[in-house]
C-alpha cells in the first residue's frame, strides 16, 4: 500500500438510511470533526487536493482516537494484546496468486505469499497483498480485534498527506443494492458530520472516498442478511478500492463456494489460542503481583501434571479470545480466585468450563457500563432466551410467545376503550356506548388469539409490478360490489347484522380472485388459497358486523328501492382494500437489512391502510346515517384494522406495552436490543437478532426459569418514558 489508491467512479449518493462506523453514530469525535472541517473552509478550485489532504489528516486523528477507545472498551491494549495467530485460508477460498499480487499477463507468478503470522505482524501481511484482505474465524475468535489492530497499525505508520485513512465500518446495516461507495459516503457523512462542500458543490465525504483517501475496514460480512451474501460479495468484487473484510469462516465459505471468491483478495484464518498464549497473557491481566503468580502457578501445575502433552479442560476451553476475555472479567478484574477453573472434579470437561464462563458473561458486560441495571438486563434477556423453540429474536414474533389469554387481554382493553369512546361520540347514549364497546371488545379478543402475520411492506413503484397492481385494483372493487349486491337483499330480509354474513361471503370471493391472480404472478408473495380466502372472509365478516352494528344502534330502517347508493359504497370499500393489496410487496426476510428497517416499512404500510380503510368505512355510516357517525366510526375502524391486521400493531400493543407492563421487557425495547447487540450479547443477521452463542441463551433461559420474578411492575428506574422513535 505504497500510496493512495483510487476509489470507485463517482456516483450519486443513494443511501439515506442509518449507517455507522465502528465507533458508532454517537461518536465522541463528531463535534471535533465538524469544527475542524469548518475551519478548513470551502477551498478555491485549485486547492481541492490540499483541502482533501488536510481533511484526511483531521479524520485520521479522530479515527485513531476512536480505534484506541474501542480497544480500551474491549480491554485489548492493557496488558499488551494477546498474540492471536492466523494462517493462509484454503485455496478454494482465495483468489489466484497472480491476481492477489497484481502480476501482469505473461509475467512470472511469484512464490506463494507468506500469510501466516501473529497479531503484531498483521500490518506486514497486509502490505504483501494487493491491498485487499479477508480475515476469517469462528465466532469469538477475535476477528474484530485483528481488524481494529490493523487499522491502528496502519494509522501509526501512515505517511501524512499521502496514505489513505483506514476506518472501521460495521456492515450489519449495508444493503448491497446500495453501491459500496455510496454506503461509505453516507457512513462518513453521518458518523463524522461531514457537511462541508467544495468546488462545484462536492461533499467532503464524497471527495474523500472518490479520491482514495479512505481505506474501508469492513467488519461483519456475516451480519448481512444471508440472502444478500452473494450480492454483497459481487459488489465488493466489482469495486477497485483496497479494503479489509472480516467474516465468520462458515458464512464466507458458503458464499464463495456457491459463486466466486473476492477478487484480488488474500484470505487468512484465525487459529485457536495455545496453552503458551494463555500462560503468557492471563498472568499479565491480574491486578496484583500475587494474583499474577497465582495464575502462573496454576498453569505450571497443570503443565507438570500432564507433561504438556494433552491440553487440560481449561486450556481447551480458553482457545478463543471470547472465553479468555470472560475468564479475565470474572477472575482477574473481579478479584475471584481462578483456582476453581482448574478443579477437574467440578469442571471435568472443556464444555463445563465454557458453560461456567458463559453463565457469568452477561453480568460481566453489564456491570462495566451502561444505562441498564444488571439484574434487570438479566431478567429481560432471560425472558427472550426462554421462549420455547425460538433461537432468533424477531420483533414480529415476540408477541406470539405471550400466552393467548394475555394477548387477548392486551388487545381487548384498548379495543373496548376505543369502542366506548366511539359509541359515546356517535350515539351519546349508554346503550350505544356499551354496544360499540362490546363489539370492539370481541374483535380485540379474537385478534389477540390469532398469530402475528409476516410483516408486510409497501412498494410505491409500479415499474415491473404493473400486472399485479392492475389485477388487485380490479379484484378489490369486484369484492366491494359483491358485498353491495348480496348485502342489500339480506339486510331487507334479516336485518343489519346479516351484513356480517354478506361481508364474509363477498370478501371470500374477492380473496379467491386475489389468490388466483397471485398464483399467476411470478413476483408476488403467494399464500395458500385456503388461507387467502379464510383471512378475507374473517376480515369481511368483521367489517360487515361493524357497519351493521352501527346502523342497528342508530335504528336505521332496512334499505328499500335502488341499489345505487349501496353499489357506490361497496365500490369505495373495495377500492380501499384494493389499494392496500396493489401496493403490497413481497417480504423476503432473508434480504431485509436491519430489524428496524422492516419495522418502519411495516409501520408505513399499516398507517397507509389505517387511512384508506378508515376513509372508506367512514363513508358508509356517514351516508347511511349522518356525517358525524362517519367522522367518528371511520377512524375507529381504520385504527382497529391498522393495528389488528399488521405485525406493527402486535409490536405496539404486546411488545411495547404489555410485556414492559408485566416486567418481561423494558419500555424501550428496541434501544435495549440495539444496546445488547453493541455489547456483544446479541448478534444481528438481517431482520433478526440472535444470542451470540447458543450456550449463552441456554444459560440465561435456565436462570430465568429458576428465578422468575412474580412481580407485576418493573423497577421504576427502568420504566423510562415512551419515545416515538421506539414505536
Amino acid at each position: 500500500m505504497a500510496g493512495r489508491r483510487p476509489g470507485k467512479t463517482p456516483w450519486r449518493v443513494s443511501h439515506t438510511g442509518p449507517a455507522e462506523t465502528e465507533s458508532g453514530v454517537a461518536n465522541s469525535g463528531i463535534l471535533f470533526i465538524a469544527k475542524q472541517v469548518q475551519h478548513l473552509g470551502a477551498p478555491a478550485p485549485e486547492s481541492l487536493e490540499d483541502w482533501l489532504r488536510k481533511a484526511a489528516e483531521v479524520v485520521a486523528r479522530q479515527a485513531y482516537r476512536d480505534g484506541t477507545e474501542q480497544e480500551q472498551l474491549r480491554r485489548v491494549s492493557t496488558p499488551p494484546p494477546i498474540q492471536l495467530r492466523f494462517t493462509a485460508a484454503p485455496c478454494d477460498l482465495v483468489a489466484q496468486q497472480a491476481n492477489i499480487v497484481g502480476t501482469g499477463l505473461g509475467e512470472a507468478v511469484p512464490q506463494q505469499l507468506e500469510l501466516a503470522g501473529r497479531l503484531d505482524a498483521i500490518e506486514d501481511v497486509y502490505r504483501r497483498t494487493s491491498g485487499r484482505l479477508v480475515i476469517l474465524g469462528e465466532r469469538g475468535s477475535g476477528k474484530s480485534v485483528v481488524a481494529q489492530r490493523l487499522a491502528l497499525m496502519l494509522l501509526d505508520s501512515r505517511r501524512p498527506e499521502q496514505d489513505p485513512v483506514p476506518i472501521v465500518f460495521r456492515l450489519h446495516d449495508w444493503d448491497p443494492d446500495t453501491a459500496l461507495r455510496d454506503f461509505l459516503v453516507a457512513s462518513l457523512a453521518q458518523a463524522y458530520n461531514m457537511d462541508a462542500t467544495g468546488p462545484g458543490g462536492v461533499r467532503l465525504a464524497e471527495a474523500l472516498v472518490d479520491e482514495g483517501w479512505i481505506l474501508p475496514v469492513l467488519d461483519g460480512f456475516d451480519e448481512i442478511s444471508p440472502g444478500l451474501y452473494k450480492d454483497a460479495l459481487k459488489e465488493l468484487s466489482e469495486t477497485s478500492m483496497p479494503l479489509v473484510i472480516t467474516s465468520t469462516t462458515d458464512a464466507y465459505a458458503r458464499t464463495v463456494r456457491g459463486s466466486r471468491t473476492l477478487a484480488r483478495a488474500a484470505v487468512i484464518v484465525l487459529t485457536p489460542l495455545t496453552p503458551d498464549d494463555l500462560r503468557l497473557y492471563l498472568p499479565r491481566t491480574a491486578q496484583t503481583e500475587s494474583s499474577a503468580t497465582h495464575w502462573a502457578s496454576l498453569f505450571a501445575a497443570r503443565s507438570e501434571a500432564n507433561d504438556g502433552l494433552v491440553a487440560n479442560p481449561v486450556e481447551q476451553a480458553l482457545s478463543t479470545p471470547l472465553m479468555v476475555g470472560l475468564a479475565r472479567s470474572i477472575y482477574s478484574d473481579g478479584g475471584q480466585n481462578p483456582e476453581i477453573l482448574f478443579d477437574t472434579r467440578q469442571f471435568p470437561t472443556s464444555s463445563a468450563v465454557e458453560n461456567h464462563l458463559l453463565d457469568r458473561f452477561v453480568p460481566a458486560v453489564y456491570e462495566r457500563r451502561g444505562a441498564w441495571r444488571t439484574e434487570n438486563a438479566m431478567r429481560w434477556l432471560g425472558y427472550l432466551a426462554q421462549r420455547p423453540g425460538r433461537r432468533d429474536i424477531a420483533w414480529w414474533d415476540l408477541a406470539d410467545a405471550v400466552p393467548k389469554a394475555q394477548r387477548s387481554l392486551a388487545f381487548a382493553v384498548p379495543a373496548a376503550l376505543l369502542g366506548a369512546v366511539t359509541g359515546w361520540l356517535t350515539f351519546g347514549t349508554s346503550g350505544g356506548t356499551a354496544g360499540v364497546a362490546a363489539l370492539l371488545l370481541l374483535l380485540g379478543t379474537l385478534t389477540g388469539r390469532s398469530r402475528s402475520p409476516v410483516p408486510a411492506r409497501m412498494a410505491l413503484r409500479v415499474s415491473g409490478r404493473a400486472r399485479h397492481v392492475l389485477t388487485q385494483l380490479a379484484v378489490g372493487p369486484i369484492g366491494g360490489l359483491a358485498v353491495a349486491l348480496i348485502g342489500h337483499p339480506m339486510v331487507q330480509e334479516w336485518g343489519w347484522l346479516s351484513l356480517a354474513l354478506a361481508g364474509g361471503t363477498a370478501s371470500g370471493l374477492g380473496g379467491l380472485l386475489s389468490g388466483l391472480a397471485r398464483l399467476k404472478d411470478p413476483d408476488a408473495e403467494v399464500r395458500p388459497l385456503r388461507r387467502e380466502v379464510g383471512l378475507a372472509m374473517v376480515g369481511g365478516s368483521a367489517g360487515g358486523l361493524a357497519v351493521g352494528s352501527v346502523c342497528l344502534l342508530a335504528r336505521l330502517p332496512a334499505p328499500t328501492g335502488s341499489y345505487r347508493v349501496w353499489v357506490s359504497l361497496g365500490f369505495a370499500i373495495g377500492l380501499a382494500f384494493a389499494l392496500g393489496a396493489a401496493l403490497l410487496a413481497p417480504t423476503r426476510l432473508d434480504t431485509v437489512v436491519t430489524p428496524q428497517a422492516l419495522l418502519w416499512s411495516n409501520r408505513r404500510y399499516a398507517l397507509f391502510q389505517t387511512v384508506t380503510v378508515g376513509t372508506a368505512y367512514g363513508l358508509v355510516p356517514g351516508v347511511l346515517t349522518d356525517p358525524v357517525a362517519g367522522l367518528v366510526c371511520g377512524p375507529a375502524v381504520g385504527i382497529a384494522f391498522g393495528v389488528g391486521a399488521h405485525s406493527w400493531g402486535r409490536w405496539l400493543i404486546v411488545v411495547r406495552f404489555w410485556l414492559p407492563l408485566t416486567g418481561k421487557l423494558p419500555w424501550r425495547v428496541r434501544a435495549f436490543l440495539d444496546d445488547a447487540h453493541q455489547r456483544g450479547v446479541l448478534r444481528q443477521a438481517g431482520a433478526v437478532y440472535a444470542f451470540r452463542h447458543g450456550r449463552i441463551q441456554d444459560n440465561l433461559a435456565a436462570r430465568y426459569t429458576a428465578d422468575r420474578a412474580n412481580r407485576l411492575w418493573p423497577d421504576a428506574s427502568t420504566a423510562a418514558a415512551l419515545r416515538p422513535s421506539d414505536v
